[in-house]
């Protein structure tokens, strides 16, 4: 089955929301820097001017007459030249005005302030933008504040900024496409790894490999062992499937042959046909259990079962079932125990352990059970006859397989066995202090906890 891909690239949107972000950041830089050039630009302009009037000032004298003159050039010939865009302009208390010859025979017009100094922009004789400083300026008491005012075309300004703006815009976008690459290329090479997992997906899947194999960077590698945990699962439901129908076929060989001899003859004995019969439909309802208990488990993700609620819904219908009994059936099981997994795993597990024990118990079973240390631990208990010393270290060491370790045993333990394995757990045979059998259920060593998944 082919998933439609939704949302688009992951990469597409990775690099789209990189280049964007990157944009915006060297926007607003790009903001902040033009304004701060301007800022500077415009200050040092502002600055050279004051210098100007500072020099003027210096070289102002009021003559006898009262009138204020210069006793030397500023030393800047735009001041000479008629509507060069450099002017100066004084202006005594008694309206009298002395202007550059720059202006020739037109005046600046004062800014309508209190005697402070100013810096203010006002147009030219012309039309072209100005940048004017003015200040007050006292030579004698009885004479007055003289005014005095340079001005300057802040059009080389201007032009100075626009060049700086056109820099600019082409340094931020040879800066973005760089920068762009960048994020191409780091998208490209963060996101190889998940490229590596789909074609090891792929060879999985045309055969090639049976696991993911590689190393894989540190996030991706969690993904990766869940994969092959899944894919580990699968192998074992489909090995013990195998197994199930080949120990099928092995085991309806002699009643098929024994009824292929009954019926070649004239003679066939009814008793031994039904024999056979029967025979052959507990084979077939022995494995055909299993296979469905086998076909029906597995770790269910994000599932998490209440034991103690199991647990005790399990006793009180036992309790029904052997009342004639006397079997008196407790339970021990901490708050918060959980199994992580498909609650019919578990009850199906349980049932058939804590059902075994009440068959085979005098009168007393005992459920306990736990997380030490974050791992599911539960044991059943029993007062019976139990095992000797030699079963339960037969039954340990053929993996807690009662079926095949102690004739008698059911198909009920079987199941719990196969269950219990591929839960990632495993039962353990042992003898307890009630005098029977204690069979524990805990995780398999080496296998991830049933209570971790």
């Amino acid at each position: 089955m082919t998933f439609p891909a939704r949302g688009g690239s992951l990469t597409r949107r990775l690099v789209t929301a990189g280049v964007v972000w990157l944009c915006l950041l060297l926007l607003v830089g790009g903001v902040v820097l033009r304004s701060a050039f301007q800022e500077t630009v415009e200050r040092q302009f502002g600055n050279r001017l004051d210098a100007v009037l500072r020099a003027m000032i210096a070289v102002a004298e009021v003559g006898p007459d009262g009138a204020v003159t210069l006793v030397r050039p500023l030393g800047d010939p735009r001041f000479e030249q008629a509507y060069s865009g450099w002017y100066w302009q004084i202006a005594e208390p008694s309206g009298r005005l002395l202007r550059s010859r720059s202006l020739w025979d037109s005046t600046l017009s004062v800014h309508p302030n209190t005697g402070a100094d100013q810096t203010h922009r006002q147009s030219g004789p012309r039309g072209e933008p100005l940048l004017v400083v003015e200040r007050d300026v006292i030579f004698s008491d009885p004479m007055g504040a003289v005014h005095l005012m340079i001005a300057g075309d802040v059009r080389d300004v201007d032009a100075e900024l626009q060049r700086f703006d056109m820099l600019l815009a082409l340094s931020l976008g040879l800066l973005v496409v760089g920068m762009a690459a960048a994020v191409v290329l780091q998208v490209g090479y963060g996101l190889r790894p998940l490229r590596t997992l789909q074609a090891d997906l792929d060879a999985v899947r045309e055969g090639q490999r049976k696991r993911l194999s590689g190393a894989y960077p540190r996030e991706v590698a969690p993904l990766a062992t869940a994969m092959n945990a899944v894919l580990d699962h699968d192998d074992v439901l489909i090995e013990r499937a195998r197994t199930h129908v080949g120990n099928l076929a092995h085991g309806l060989k002699t009643p098929l042959a024994v009824l292929q001899a009954e019926t070649s003859g004239q003679d066939a004995n009814p008793a031994t046909l039904r024999a056979q019969v029967q025979a052959m439909t507990r084979l077939v309802e022995h494995h055909l259990g299993r296979a469905a208990a086998v076909a029906g488990a597995g770790r269910a993700l994000g599932q998490s079962v209440d034991v103690a609620r199991t647990v005790a819904d399990l006793a009180a219908a036992l309790e029904r079932i052997h009342r004639d009994r006397g079997i008196t059936l407790e339970h021990h099981v901490e708050a918060g125990t959980v199994f992580r997994g498909q609650r019919e795993d578990l009850e199906e597990i349980l049932g058939n352990l804590m059902d075994n024990a009440c068959k085979w118990a005098h009168g007393r079973v005992r459920v306990s059970g736990g997380m030490p240390g974050g791992a599911l631990l539960l044991a059943v208990e029993d007062d019976g006859p139990g095992l000797s010393t030699e079963d339960v270290a037969a039954a340990a060491t053929r993996g807690g397989r009662l079926d095949e370790a102690v004739p008698g045993w059911g198909l009920g333990l079987a199941i719990a066995t196969d269950l219990a394995a591929l839960n990632g757990a495993a039962l353990e045979f042992e003898r307890s202090d009630l005098g029977g059998l204690r069979v524990v259920l805990r995780p398999s060593p080496g296998v991830e906890s049933v209570s971790r998944v």
